[in-house]
């Protein structure tokens, strides 16, 4: 790129083939976004950990061998139990000889799904509850934010357990139900103070001079500039899913068995954890890593996508 100096007259010509350069170094956000977060070295430590549990509970049946006969996660062989791992087994078998290595892998599975559906289900209430509260304030954010702060302030795991008590059927359906519809108010606030501090900018005030609707200006105008802080909290809450389930089944008030999931492999491993320790670490382990993954994810995304921290 030429120099420029300061008493130098451009020509028409040369003044347009400069912008023409300076336009093709300008880097994208995403662009940006991206190089700040690759920048965060625990972060992406974090994104590969995650990345090679999820494709490991995904191809769970090709790396266990499960056919339509044959299940390793739940067939049961009392002759085979608590061995030591092997190569046939290679992190043992459980109290009554299911594999315990395709029982981490499916148990993944099912404990990342629950934690992905309930993002979902709880992102989608508390963005509408938020959006609508923060842009419309008055009553409206009032009645919203009471029922939001009624939430907060009941105990979350023993709500959870009287509910999952009372109407869980012991599925992944009712499980993610129960827990999106009490982890929601996070999210909603999250949102309320985003569109509170958005809805007065001179961009908005524009868009509605030229006629746009109040539906367009939250959805088109006031959410994606809010999206950066609703990544961020989506990822914690996978995370704070996760656990719940796994602390519900580990009570025996989540998934039910014969499904595999980590928190029953640490329900049904507790008689065993002085005389088969594996039994116990393995799940726990399981759930701290992806736990603690999606977590310094989170933080990476939460730096990488702040305006004011992301270099220009």
């Amino acid at each position: 790129m030429a120099t420029i100096h300061s008493n130098q007259v451009l020509l028409p010509n040369e003044a347009a083939d400069l912008t023409a350069e300076l336009m093709q170094k300008r880097k994208s956000q995403l662009r940006l976004i991206g190089e700040r977060f690759l920048r965060n070295r625990v972060s992406v430590a974090g994104l590969v950990v995650l990345l090679i549990i999820t494709l490991a509970a995904i191809f769970a049946p090709i790396l266990t061998h499960q056919t339509a006969s044959f299940d390793p996660a739940t067939k049961v062989n009392i002759f085979n139990a608590l061995k030591s791992p092997s190569g046939a087994h290679p992190f043992g078998t459980d109290d009554v000889g299911r594999d315990e290595f395709a029982r981490i892998l499916f148990g993944g599975r099912v404990s990342l799904l629950v934690g992905v559906l309930t993002m979902a289900v709880a992102i989608t209430i508390g963005v509408s509850i938020g959006m609508l509260a923060g842009f419309f304030g008055g009553w409206v954010d009032n009645v919203m934010m009471r029922l939001t702060d009624a939430i907060l302030s009941v105990p979350l795991l023993l709500i959870l357990i009287v509910l999952s008590a009372g109407f869980s059927d012991g599925t992944v359906k009712s499980t993610v139900l129960i827990i999106a519809l009490l982890i929601w108010p996070e999210i909603a606030r999250v949102v309320r103070g985003e569109f509170l501090a958005l809805k007065e900018r001179e961009f908005l005030l524009a868009a509605r001079t030229l006629g746009a609707g109040n539906l367009r200006l939250m959805v088109r105008h006031i959410l994606p500039n809010a999206a950066g802080p609703i990544i961020v909290a989506a990822t914690l809450i996978v995370g704070n899913a996760i656990l719940l389930e796994s602390t519900l089944s580990f009570f025996s008030f989540g998934i039910q068995p014969p499904t595999a999931t980590w928190g029953t492999m640490l329900q049904d491993s507790q008689s065993y954890i002085t005389s088969d320790t594996l039994l116990t670490l393995l799940p726990g382990l399981a759930i701290l890593f992806t736990v603690l993954s999606v977590n310094l994810m989170g933080d990476g995304l939460r730096d990488a996508l702040d305006p004011y921290m992301t270099q220009r």
